[in-house]
């Protein structure tokens, strides 16, 4: 049990805790590790794009069609970063600039990296959404940068692949693959150790996984809130997006999971939007503590306060 304590000692000074413009606590990369978190940021971004499907070529209209959707999120990233850069005074301190890139991609999506890289997909241009809609779609992603989300799933994978090369050979785990018909102790134990180590791998990318999915909802209602404030920042009316987004067309089948958890977004900021939920005028008023009723205590504060 020692021998187990004093190899998993390491892991503990892999991570630093850190906090969220949110306030939210959050795992993260040490600073001599910031530069592999964005290395390996990029490269599970360039990951989702491999697997992506690619759009067809456009032909004549569309190619024009397409670039002007590439230049309105040129334009519109421009405005963002300019107020991302200044609400956000330590972001020059991770990366110079925020880059935009249009990835001909089929579905409607979006990715980005630790190092301010965001990317969206040529199928978000099918969504025929407004300059605001489209506005939100960019400063929700940047909003994972900005809160730290890829440094954070970074760590999660980095934390679950050391535990699993320490822990998996302690536990023997790897003898229970070895062929038991081995003939020599020298092959015994070569067998032993690639099973070991495959195991560990499949077992660190199948829990990484497993963990940042569970991370996933939280990042995003993070994001959500930290775009908003954004987007005012940048000019933007909170109630001019929250309705462009309600009027994304009707939903697919087989619709894709980013374009549902765009629509899941569109109804938390639109619940957002509307305000405190008021009591209802019809019910009686009672006395205080008594069930189903409701006394002046129980009132939300007046909307409008007179200064007299």
């Amino acid at each position: 049990m020692r021998s187990l304590l004093r190899c998993l000692l390491p892991v503990v000074f892999l991570t630093a805790c850190a906090t969220s413009p949110e306030g939210r606590r959050q795992l993260t990369a040490p600073a001599p590790l910031q530069g592999f978190s964005a290395v390996y940021s990029e490269f599970d971004m360039h990951l989702q794009l491999v697997t992506a499907t690619d759009a067809p070529s456009c032909q004549e209209a569309l190619c024009a069609a397409d670039r002007a959707f590439d230049q309105r999120i040129l334009a519109i990233g421009r405005r963002l970063a300019w107020a991302a850069f200044r609400q956000h005074t330590d972001l020059h301190l991770r990366f110079s600039r925020f880059e935009f890139v249009v990835a001909d991609k089929a579905d409607p999506g979006a990715a980005s990296s630790a190092a301010g890289t965001v990317v969206v997909y040529r199928g978000v241009r099918g969504l025929d959404l407004d300059d605001a809609a489209l506005a939100f779609v960019l400063a929700r992603e940047m909003s994972h940068v900005i809160a730290g989300h890829h440094d954070e799933n970074v760590t999660t994978s980095i934390l679950v692949a050391v535990a699993a090369q320490i822990l998996l050979p302690v536990l023997n785990v790897g003898s229970l693959f070895s062929s038991s018909a081995a003939t020599t102790a020298a092959a015994s134990t070569a067998a032993t150790s690639a099973a070991t180590t495959a195991v560990a791998s499949a077992a660190s990318f199948a829990g990484s996984r497993v963990l940042r999915a569970g991370d996933r909802p939280q990042q995003v209602r993070e994001a959500e809130a930290i775009a908003m404030k954004l987007l005012a920042a940048a000019g933007w009316d909170g109630r001019d997006v929250s309705d462009q987004l309600e009027a994304l067309r009707p939903a697919l089948p087989d619709e894709p999971a980013w374009t549902e958890e765009l629509r899941q977004s569109a109804r938390r900021i639109a619940s957002l939007m509307q305000g405190p939920v008021l009591p209802d005028a019809s019910r009686p008023m009672g006395t205080l503590g008594q069930a189903g009723t409701a006394s002046a205590f129980d009132l939300p504060p007046p909307i409008v306060i007179k200064p007299y």
